[in-house]
């Protein structure tokens, strides 16, 4: 089923075992993107993980260092869709570590 709402689009009950790569406006894959970001921001000499939780909470780009201008890069991409993804990728992570061991504790 999707959902519209303010111009976006909800999908609900559907399992993408493999979500593909989502492009920014200008067709740069995000991940390739978020990827550049934190390189630079951690050359930088600024801690790339508290500067993107910054931003994730407050959707507020000042969060991101502007050296080399990454302040600027976290813009191109979707800050909902930068979220699902990373959730996505945990929850996959998780299932590769504890999906395959039978478990009778109830969760």
């Amino acid at each position: 089923m999707i959902i519209e709402n303010n111009d976006r689009k909800i999908l609900i009950g559907k399992n993408f075992s493999e979500p593909a790569p989502k492009a920014c406006d200008d067709g740069v894959d995000s991940k390739e993107l978020l990827y550049k970001i934190c390189k630079t921001v951690t050359e930088g000499g600024y801690n790339a993980v508290s500067q993107l939780m910054g931003y994730i909470i407050s959707e507020d780009p000042a969060h991101i260092s502007n050296y080399n201008n990454a302040r600027t890069l976290i813009g191109r991409i979707d800050r909902d869709e930068l979220l699902e993804d990373m959730i996505n990728t945990y929850l996959e992570k998780l299932e590769a570590q504890y999906g395959n061991k039978d478990s009778d504790d109830g969760l």
